[in-house]
């Protein structure tokens, strides 16, 4: 393994965050070098040299990758590439503090609804043409196979949401539980056509508040996240 990868700096956009473009990397040497699933992949001090990002940074992105189904970690063995297809069913997963996959999917529920139900006021022109092309660029991505430029189109939409929500614990506990939060954004996006599904449910939301329908954009983001537990093999 000697071919020589770009590194990962600042002004590569977008993907906007450098474990994104960490990921993209990675998956551009997926590409290059042929690798099929279960091929093993550089360790992640090799990584972290290769592309000149911090081993936090290459940590996260691996960590988004395995979460879109696209690598697997084996603990002491290293890491293989993986097919989204032949992903299990998510709804095992727990996180680091003993947190199930769908304690996280009804938290999200209740802090998102609540979130929104604050922020609508504040949410201007302005941030409906950002909203509207985070979704353009999520239903691109997932039409030119691009899941990590989609997941996080995915996350930085609900961001936004946030950033516009008055209430500071709100967004104190969203930055709290990140990890936990952009997973189960991010799980049920290990397919194209699930791809697909989330940017419609988007685009479905951002009409509806641009019509300044509140009560109804808050119903289908209620709708999105119940969908997206469902893809996730979760019931609520």
């Amino acid at each position: 393994m000697t071919k020589n990868f770009p590194k990962v700096t600042s002004s590569q956009t977008p993907p906007t965050s450098v474990p994104a473009r960490v990921a993209e990397a990675v998956q551009a040497m997926i590409r290059e070098r042929g690798l099929r699933p279960e091929d093993p992949l550089p360790l992640q001090r090799e990584l972290t040299s290769l592309l000149g990002a911090s081993r936090p940074s290459v940590r996260e992105g691996l960590s988004m990758l395995e979460t879109l189904g696209h690598l697997r970690v084996e603990d002491r063995c290293g890491l293989f590439v993986a097919d989204p297809d032949a992903m299990p069913a998510a709804s095992h997963r727990r996180f680091p503090d003993g947190y199930s996959l769908r304690e996280i999917y009804q938290f999200r529920l209740m802090l998102e609804l609540a979130t929104l139900t604050l922020a609508l006021p504040r949410i201007a022109a302005e941030d409906m043409g950002e909203l509207k092309h985070l979704t353009e660029t999520m239903l691109t991505g997932a039409r030119q196979g691009q899941p990590v430029r989609a997941a996080e189109c995915d996350t930085l939409f609900h961001g936004l949401i946030f950033l516009r929500c008055p209430n500071r614990i709100y967004q104190d506990v969203r930055k709290q539980l990140s990890r936990e939060m952009q997973e189960s954004q991010w799980m049920p996006m290990t397919l194209p056509d699930w791809v697909k599904e989330t940017a419609q449910e988007h685009f479905r939301i951002v009409e509806a508040l641009e019509a300044d329908r509140r009560e109804e954009a808050c119903t289908l983001l209620e709708s999105h996240i119940r969908a997206a537990a469902v893809r996730a093999n979760v019931e609520m």
